[in-house]
């Protein structure tokens, strides 16, 4: 970590460091609170509502990439939604739009599974592989409710 660290622009270090500190908070707040009212708070904490300009941007891989790398030492093992959900912010903030899709899944022994993932494009960016995200009956688009 440390070495990668030392080959990163202040730029991706500001990212990682953003990351860093809200994974693990919107991991714990998505226990307590509803999903818009942690959504809500998420983004005006990392100021997605307000993109950068377009210098001060980093590519979409760089922010992708500063938040596995967060999501990889987070001191709490960070689902999928908690993930996801900094994941848009930070990419947003940095001039990116991503659909958050959530789909579900059930068992023949009855079991439950959800799964959140973030969608550009048409294509996974966050959550997937595709095979993995294949195996979830995605729900109808749920953004316009959580905003």
């Amino acid at each position: 970590m440390i070495g990668w660290l030392k080959r990163r622009q202040a730029g991706e270090i500001r990212v990682l460091s953003a990351a860093a500190l809200a994974l693990p908070l919107t991991q714990m707040a998505l226990r307590f609170a509803s999903l818009p009212a942690v959504r809500h708070r998420l983004w005006r904490v990392l100021s997605a509502g307000h993109p950068l300009p377009p210098e001060s941007r980093l590519s979409i891989g760089r922010v992708l990439r500063c938040v596995d790398v967060a999501s990889r030492v987070s001191p709490l093992p960070c689902a999928c939604l908690a993930t996801a959900l900094v994941a848009q912010a930070l990419l947003h903030r940095h001039g990116y739009q991503a659909r958050l899709r959530i789909g579900v899944r059930g068992s023949r022994s009855g079991q439950f599974a959800a799964h959140a993932w973030l969608e550009r494009d048409g294509l996974i960016v966050v959550g997937g592989p595709p095979a993995l995200v294949a195996q979830y009956q995605a729900l109808p688009d749920l953004e316009h409710l959580i905003v």
